[in-house]
């Protein structure tokens, strides 16, 4: 059962204390004013022994209802059922009111995320992030994924603001509330309301206000991680909330290889491992696309080394419209589109939005905070192998390990591939290429968390492998 723990029994009910209630998922703090003043989140619960937490705290409160005085609690077993979506189920119940009859009740269930309170006599509310809730400092791209935003869950979808925009908006919504990477605390109340987010350049910290619809109103509230089971729990309606940045279709790529990593997990406990059996599951899965494109690859590989030689030719001695006009007399002669090597990018439509899938997957999975794999002490972040006595401009003062691990099997794939369809100056031409394409990713992968680089090292070690086989 939730326990009630009281900041001073000593002192009679009406005394100026705090209350804390503790439940399987929720750490919470309130104000003698009614005030939710700290939280502490949990993922999965607050007992399990690699429980990822999130704190809440703020000078004016997390969650304030206005000004409420001279404050009094009561505490009973069981929930009412006068309209609240959470009627018969086992949980606590905390009272404040004060002498013009002002009034709050916090609802908080002894399992899930999900919070009701029934608020009379204030006009507005606001909730605030806290010093707590700000990104994690991250170099380079990694930056990208630590911040902060406002988001607003609407029937159209997921509306999402940064904190340095310019503007204030204003925005009718069914959630409303603040998010980063992993966690996220939204407000749902019972009448429809303009919600005024707090925005400018370099603001730190999120400030959400909402006017109260009515005198007398239900509000719910979300305070919890941004997973999929855990939020479809408290709402259907917050699913959009994951990978909110995509179009329909990659968002459900994201969601098929949450679960087929989440099915990987279940036979691999590790992380890690997991990881790297999800990319060559992910790889044998898509083996008849991969062949189809493979082929295809092969076709103008074939194609280029047909039309090289006069080509070249045609290069050398002639300039302008007359060797224009000679390469597409070519072209008709051979009987080839003058758009042939397009065929090759089918392979790359292929790939791409699954690696896309992937990568989004992995950088919003809450399950690899924390969670360690050989070196790397936090899967959600760069591996960080050791700090260096300097610091690189995008690059920062880490060496991490696993990019350059990455880059190696890169350039390894590309000096083993070599199609036999071309010749020695057009393999040389696509193996440079490709190890640029390398290079490219390393700067864009360097500060990326070690999650996302090990499946990406994955896939270069798988082809690696495959380069081999056909070598041989």
């Amino acid at each position: 059962m939730a326990r009630l723990a009281i900041a001073c029994l000593c002192l009679p009910v009406f005394a100026q204390a705090d209350i804390s209630v503790e439940t399987s998922t929720l750490n919470l703090r309130f104000s003698d004013q009614g005030k939710l003043v700290e939280a502490v989140l949990c993922y999965p619960r607050c007992q399990h022994e690699n429980a990822r937490r999130q704190r809440l705290a703020a000078i004016d409160g997390v969650i304030d209802f206005g000004q409420m005085v001279d404050s009094r609690w009561v505490q009973r077993r069981g929930l009412p059922g006068d309209g609240s979506v959470l009627s018969g189920v086992e949980g606590q119940q905390l009272h404040f009111t004060n002498s013009d009859g002002q009034s709050v009740t916090w609802i908080i269930p002894l399992q899930g995320y999900r919070i009701e309170a029934h608020v009379t006599g204030s006009e507005q509310l606001s909730l605030r992030s806290g010093e707590h809730f700000r990104p994690r400092q991250a170099a380079g791209f990694g930056g990208w994924l630590e911040q902060v935003r406002y988001v607003a869950v609407v029937s159209g979808g997921v509306e999402q603001i940064g904190l340095d925009d310019t503007d204030n908006h204003l925005v009718n919504s069914d959630w409303a509330g603040f998010r980063s990477r992993f966690w996220t605390v939204l407000v749902h109340g019972q009448m429809e309301s303009e919600i005024e987010f707090n925005t400018g350049r370099a603001n730190q910290d999120a400030v959400l206000r909402r006017s109260n619809g009515q005198a007398s109103e239900w509000f719910s509230f979300y305070l919890g991680p941004v997973d999929p089971r855990t939020l479809a729990a408290a709402d259907e309606a917050l699913d959009g909330l994951l990978y909110a940045g995509l179009w329909f279709w990659l968002r459900w790529i994201c969601f098929a290889l949450y679960i087929l990593l989440g099915w990987i997990n279940a036979v691999v406990p590790a992380w890690g491992i997991a990881i790297m059996a999800l990319s060559l599951a992910v790889h044998v899965l898509m083996l008849p696309l991969s062949r189809l494109a493979d082929r295809l690859q092969r076709q103008v590989n074939a194609t280029e080394n047909r039309l090289a030689p006069e080509l070249s030719r045609i290069k050398r001695g002639y300039r302008g419209e007359e060797q224009a006009a000679r390469i597409i007399a070519l072209y008709k002669t051979e009987r080839v589109h003058p758009l042939y090597s397009l065929k090759s990018m089918l392979g790359v439509a292929v790939v791409i939005p699954v690696f896309i899938g992937a990568f989004d997957m992995l950088a919003e999975n809450i399950e690899l905070l924390n969670s360690s794999f050989l070196w790397v002490r936090d899967l959600s972040r760069p591996d960080a192998l050791m700090q260096l006595p300097f610091s690189l401009p995008f690059f920062g003062s880490e060496l991490n390990m696993l990019p350059f691990l990455m880059t190696g099997l890169s350039f390894a794939a590309s000096w083993l591939h070599q199609p036999p369809d071309l010749n020695a100056e057009l393999r040389g031409r696509q193996v440079r290429n490709m190890m640029l394409l390398a290079l490219a990713f390393f700067v864009l992968f360097y500060t990326f968390p070690a999650g996302m680089v090990l499946y990406w090292t994955s896939n270069n070690l798988i082809s690696v492998g495959k380069n081999l086989w056909a070598r041989r």
